[in-house]
């Protein structure tokens, strides 16, 4: 299994049509590529992106001016060969050394797996150490 720590932004915005659209064209037009992009409304008229950006530096860039509510934070980034419980046990050793994951989007392609996990900031350093030690 890879890993690496991804930096990635959750940008606040109305929930109407092209939104997405909306950001993901800026991004084209500033060269910037996405690891990862998700999008969901959250209620009361609000959506939240939230993107993983290959180059954070150009990625701010490419935000400046856009007026968007932007917070940034740390996740991690895993990888390797697709197989049925590949990220079982992985999940099952984050568990059993009580860290509580806020969430995990995980996909296969070509025999691959990607997935990135969230906890909270506190939680960071533990989840590195458990995944380091794997």
């Amino acid at each position: 299994m890879d890993i690496e720590r991804a930096t990635y932004f959750s940008i606040k915005t109305a929930d109407r049509s092209g939104e997405l659209a909306r950001f993901t064209k800026r991004m084209s037009e500033h060269d910037v590529n996405l690891g990862g992009v998700w999008a969901f409304g959250v209620g009361r008229g609000s959506a939240e992106i939230i993107a993983i950006p290959r180059d954070v530096p150009a990625f701010k860039r490419a935000l400046l001016g856009a007026g968007w509510v932007v917070q940034e934070g740390a996740c991690f980034h895993l990888s390797g060969d697709d197989r049925a419980g590949a990220l079982a046990d992985t999940l099952d050793r984050i568990a059993q050394e009580d860290v509580n994951l806020q969430a995990v989007d995980a996909m296969g392609i070509s025999g691959r797996y990607s997935a990135y996990v969230w906890c909270e900031e506190k939680d960071m350093e533990k989840l590195r150490k458990i995944l380091k030690g794997w």
